[in-house]
């Protein structure tokens, strides 16, 4: 394993920024992430690990390490370790990291003004990894801060590793321990409903779409998507207005990943049911497109998302 490059302290006099890092089975990636925290421009961060996997070192870097805590959890799933992380961090503030993403050094500096003009989450552009090619990330704008968790939950398109929030914000909602995937987007729903979001329009966190990880799995991920909408809908009954036209995109959001992952002819079947079913997005007739282009037209998707991104 590579050395970690780790300062023997991470404290400082600034506000206390707990990064909230869960592992399993991809403690290879580590190294890079926790010394893009210990880099911060901003001079007092804890790095709070929760490891289901069970790796020596990293119970070593936290005995050497003024500012690393570490506790072991058996596999739970992603939300009970990030949930037990943020019960078990010192910061007034919360930042989230997983174990393949990594951020710049100004991150935090550049995030933290917003929470201390008042608002509750912040989160920031991003450059999206995946495989060999880097690219920047536009997020989502907030334009109407009491209507944003609407904005979002038809847009979508904020990457945990991006955000900050209050903790005491983050304890009273929590990560959804029903869920196996897509429980960073039922939570900023939630956030963003209750709570003050601000964005930072600077890409300070990179983004990591790993072929091995939790969210290539495509059909956990689309049902896991309806069973979020369900709890949402449950939880806020004015949602079920737009019940049908949130499915209808989950949908066409499915199809987006299918194409992504190289499975055209899957992603065509996905993206007709979702304009059958009445997703507003013009969008997805761009997509159906692209779906019927020969082989994987890798540029033709970029350039979709792209395109996405600059309407936002």
């Amino acid at each position: 394993m590579k050395r970690v490059e780790i300062p023997a302290s991470l404290r400082g006099d600034g506000t206390l920024v707990s990064v909230i890092v869960p592992t399993y089975g991809d403690s290879e990636y580590l190294p890079k992430a926790l010394e893009s925290v210990a880099g911060q421009t901003h001079d007092n961060v804890e790095i709070v690990v929760v490891d289901s996997s069970g790796v020596d070192w990293l119970q070593s870097l936290a005995n050497e390490t003024d500012g690393v805590r570490y506790e072991y959890q058996e596999p739970r799933g992603l939300s009970a370790a990030r949930n037990r992380a943020v019960e078990i961090a010192s910061g007034d503030i919360v930042a989230f990291l997983d174990a393949d993403d990594w951020w710049e050094p100004e991150k935090l500096e550049h995030q933290l003004p917003e929470i201390e003009n008042g608002a509750d989450v912040v989160y920031c552009d991003a450059y999206i990894v995946d495989g060999d090619s880097t690219r920047r990330m536009s997020t989502l704008p907030v334009e109407d801060a009491e209507n944003h968790y609407l904005d979002f939950l038809y847009e979508g398109g904020v990457p945990v590793p991006t955000v900050i929030a209050r903790r005491a914000c983050v304890e009273r909602e929590r990560f959804d321990e029903r869920l196996d995937a897509v429980e960073d987007f039922h939570l900023l729903v939630r956030l963003f409903r209750e709570y003050t979001p601000a964005r930072v329009p600077e890409p300070l966190a990179y983004y990591n779409r790993r072929s091995d990880s939790m969210s290539s799995d495509l059909d956990a991920m689309y049902e896991n998507s309806l069973q979020a909408l369900e709890l949402l809908f449950e939880r806020y009954p004015d949602l079920r207005d737009h019940r049908d036209r949130l499915l209808a995109d989950a949908e066409y959001a499915h199809a987006k990943r299918l194409i992504r992952e190289g499975q055209p002819a899957e992603a065509r079947k996905s993206v007709v049911s979702a304009i059958r079913r009445g997703t507003r997005d013009r969008r997805a007739f761009a997509l159906l497109l692209v779906s019927l282009l020969p082989g994987y037209n890798r540029r033709a998707f970029e350039l979709l998302e792209r395109g996405q991104e600059r309407l936002r």
